[in-house]
């Protein structure tokens, strides 16, 4: 657990700060965050930020109620954390002057998005409160009684059949089972990761690294720093590292120029690489997604190499040398090489409809920025789209078909999306918001569309830039040296 600060005197005058001074503070380098009224200063415990330092920075300086409430249990603001009593300050909910600002011609555009957003954002805290008071943000264990048995079922399945395997078929099986049981067990690691299984985090980190680590090779501290980022700036092309995947895709033509990423801290080049791939990208964007495993070992490893003030690093590592003893050991069980071979790529392979899950509800979806006006449940019902499919199928999507609904409640136990749901439609007709949901396949349909249409466009651009760049050299009269000139050089 992150140590916590010296608890301070009781508030007086000298605590309070307004608007104007919170904003110089911040541009001075101080690291102050807006929650429930109260400015809390988080210099010295950033680096201590279970969900990694990124989460906290794109919150520095502004109001982040929904999303700190959204992401933390009530204890967390409990902590004796420094903070000051703010003075001249206009949150985002349950403020007096923003009706006023609806019904005066005299504001500006700016501030009438401000006062409706603040309307938005005082219904969703309204919905929350309900939602809580039917319960919906507690863990049934009957719910996961049965994800165990399915878990270990295929498990049990995985190794039976490699083991007492007498041909090719057996073994393959055998591989799928394995597929299966890692892409299941995605789902258990991402309760744990949320704390909304046990909503203790001692003992949820424990379930995701036993899950994560142990039994799949991956770094649950990576995904929870990656992924409490995506749950802040969702689909922000320079923030978010769910969208970040050149040279392979480009979710938004705004990526044709470069940017550089906040997230993984480089430039990401739009460069030839990154044409021909992103030209293709609706054609590879299944292929691509099959390899996506290996991808995950790779940044797993790279997390746990680089980040050394990480708490649960020793027994991350612990996890993952554990995984590259038994799956190994596992795989030379097999009675050839050519047959290892095959097990890894199609254990590894089909493992592609989670990564489809995920970027599903992304993919297709607005990258706009809407300012820091935006409030948090528009953004997340703006950036997000639900799957709609049958009861029956659940268990195979294990709630990332209600994406939208958890982006909206990430802490909320994922066997209650579902009935979160007319909730959330009746929350969306009344603030006027648009739930996206669509069939699995229209939302494969939706993510194809917009992956050409971007790949389509990349032709244009390089054209546009080729033009650019012969008028640059015509405006500064730069003379090219000819091909005989070139080669006495």
């Amino acid at each position: 657990m992150p140590p916590e600060s010296t608890y301070v005197e009781p508030l007086t005058k000298r605590n309070v700060i307004n608007k104007s001074q919170l904003d110089a503070r911040c541009k001075a380098g101080e690291i102050l965050i807006v929650v429930n009224h109260k400015v809390y200063k988080l210099d010295k415990w950033i680096k201590h930020h279970p969900g990694g330092q990124l989460a906290i920075r794109h919150c520095i300086g502004r109001d982040c109620t929904d999303e700190v409430k959204a992401l933390h249990p009530d204890y967390v603001l409990e902590k004796k954390i420094k903070y000051f009593e703010i003075a001249d300050y206009l949150p985002r909910e349950s403020d007096p002057d923003f009706e006023p600002l609806l019904l005066s011609n005299k504001k500006s555009k700016e501030d009438v998005f401000a006062a409706q957003e603040a309307q938005i954002s005082t219904a969703y805290n309204q919905l929350e409160q309900r939602l809580r008071a039917d319960h919906l943000f507690e863990t049934n264990y009957i719910n996961y009684a049965w994800e165990f048995a399915r878990y270990l079922t295929l498990f049990t399945m995985a190794i039976v059949l490699n083991l007492y395997g007498t041909c090719t078929m057996h073994y393959m099986a055998s591989a799928l089972c394995l597929a299966m049981f890692w892409h299941q067990i995605s789902f258990f690691a991402h309760d744990a990761g949320h704390n909304s299984i046990s909503h203790n985090l001692q003992i949820d980190n424990g379930i995701g690294i036993f899950l994560a680590d142990f039994l799949g090779g991956l770094s649950i501290g990576w995904w929870k720093k990656s992924h409490y980022v995506h749950h802040i700036v969702t689909n922000h092309p320079i923030h978010d590292p769910d969208i970040q995947h050149l040279p392979f895709f480009a979710v938004t033509t705004r990526i044709f120029k470069g940017f550089f990423s906040t997230y993984h801290q480089k430039e990401m080049v739009f460069d030839r690489a990154a044409q021909f791939f992103v030209s293709y990208q609706h054609y590879l964007y299944y292929p691509i997604m099959m390899m996506g495993r290996f991808n995950l070992y790779v940044q797993s490893m790279q997390f746990l190499m680089f980040e050394p003030v990480y708490p649960y690093r020793k027994q991350e590592i612990v996890g993952l040398t554990v995984y590259w003893i038994w799956y190994p050991y596992f795989l030379m069980q097999l009675p050839t090489w050519n047959m290892v071979f095959a097990y890894v790529m199609i254990s590894h392979m089909f493992t592609f409809m989670l990564h489809i899950q995920i970027t599903l509800s992304h993919f297709g979806m607005s990258t706009e920025d809407l300012g820091e006006h935006e409030s948090f449940a528009a953004k997340m019902l703006r950036t997000t789209m639900d799957v709609d499919c049958p009861l029956w199928l659940d268990w195979f999507h294990g709630g990332l078909q209600f994406q939208a609904i958890h982006h909206l409640f990430p802490r909320m136990p994922r066997h209650n999306l579902r009935m979160a749901q007319p909730y959330v439609r009746e929350f969306c007709e009344e603030v006027g918001l648009t739930y996206h949901i669509y069939g699995f396949a229209k939302g494969n349909s939706i993510v194809y569309s917009a992956l050409k249409d971007v790949a389509d466009q990349v032709g244009f651009f390089v054209e546009v830039a080729k033009h650019e760049a012969k008028e640059f050299i015509d405006a500064q009269k730069i003379v090219l040296p000819t091909e005989e000139a070139k080669k006495d050089l």
